[in-house]
């Protein structure tokens, strides 16, 4: 049986890109989220168009999630009600993308699947700080965006070597063009990629336990680790990247790897005001190296990654620097995802 993959999105345009995914796959499903922004009746026909489903403010709004309202309007998190309904029809990957990733090579999806459908052997590397930089497999490199200011420029003591049978969890997949980089660096440098080092057109795997950002871009789940992509909400633009420190925290108990390399995707970047961006990402950088150290201490118990999750939520709940409505957001989120898995 083919593997069943969905791909979602949220945007505040026509998002066109969608007619290449469905041009290189006729049986994936495609969810995008529109807002109070969207062109809706134009998102909709051409997401029609091409087979998708396009969900509208009023569309959203009937679905009833309880995290809904907690996450708001007018922001990029709205992708996590499409992640819900891509829950809701049980695929067994999930894909996320930006309505500015064009997908490189008509194997895109032959690549995910074959990913995920047999364990990976090859290249793992560690760090002995625990931490590594997925910039470095880029040329020319540069730092992903959240990964911590302390971490930079230093040694991290990594070490590579082999692994046999490593089960993937996450397909972080990479990007040419204008990749995904904290606002600092694009102030400073607007690096453009254009080219990849060999271990990430082989694929390097990540061992459990090394912490490295990754983003809602071009980034493809297991099924049942899929609830873990939910943004956060009110963390500027560490959204996507908490939710992967969290995620990867929670692979830890199981032993699944983020694995990056192909499939790769152009990224046409929108417009964007980047000293809003560095405002954004203030925070983050502020309270990042605390929040892992957190995520560390955490007691997960066992259980579905569901229950993993709240006990993650759970236990974070009292640290200062988790906004109320994240705090409210998270258990949401979980009675949420419990109901679309029903």
């Amino acid at each position: 049986m083919t593997m069943k993959i969905c791909v979602i999105s949220t945007t505040i345009n026509v998002p066109t890109v969608f007619e290449l995914y469905r041009a290189l796959d006729v049986e994936i499903e495609i969810i995008v989220t529109g807002d109070h922004k969207t062109p809706a009746a134009e998102a909709e026909k051409m997401l029609h168009a091409v087979g998708g489903r396009y969900l509208d403010v009023a569309a959203q709004e009937a679905l009833g999630s309880v995290s809904s309202p907690i996450i708001g309007w007018n922001t990029i998190r709205r992708r996590n009600i499409a992640l819900l309904e891509a829950i809701r029809s049980k695929p067994d990957v999930i894909v996320t993308v930006d309505d500015d990733n064009i997908p490189i090579g008509r194997d895109y999806f032959d690549v995910l699947r074959a990913k995920f459908e047999a364990p990976f052997d090859g290249v793992t590397v560690n760090g002995k700080l625990g931490w590594f930089d997925a910039g470095m497999l880029l040329e020319p490199q540069t730092p992903h965006r959240g990964f911590p200011y302390s971490k930079r420029h230093i040694d991290l003591g990594l070490s590579f070597g082999h692994v046999t049978g490593a089960r993937v969890g996450v397909v972080a997949g990479l990007w040419l063009g204008d990749p995904d980089i904290d606002a600092a660096t694009r102030i400073v440098n607007a690096p453009q990629v254009r080219n990849f080092s060999e271990l990430a057109r082989s694929g390097l795997a990540v061992k459990p336990g090394c912490f490295t950002p990754f983003n809602s871009q071009n980034t493809a789940f297991r099924a049942d680790l899929a609830p873990l992509m939910a943004c956060w909400i009110q963390v500027g633009r560490y959204d996507d990247i908490w939710a992967a420190y969290l995620a990867q925290r929670v692979m830890m108990e199981s032993g699944d790897h983020v694995l990056f390399g192909p499939p790769y995707v152009w990224q046409e970047r929108n417009v964007h005001n980047l000293l809003r961006d560095l405002k954004d990402e203030i925070y983050g950088m502020e309270t990042t190296d605390r929040f892992v150290q957190d995520l560390m201490s955490l007691d997960l118990g066992s259980g579905t990654v569901v229950d993993k999750m709240r006990n993650g939520y759970r236990q974070l709940q009292n640290k200062d620097y988790i906004p109320e409505p994240m705090r409210k957001f998270g258990l949401a989120w979980c009675e949420d995802v419990e109901n679309a898995l029903q």
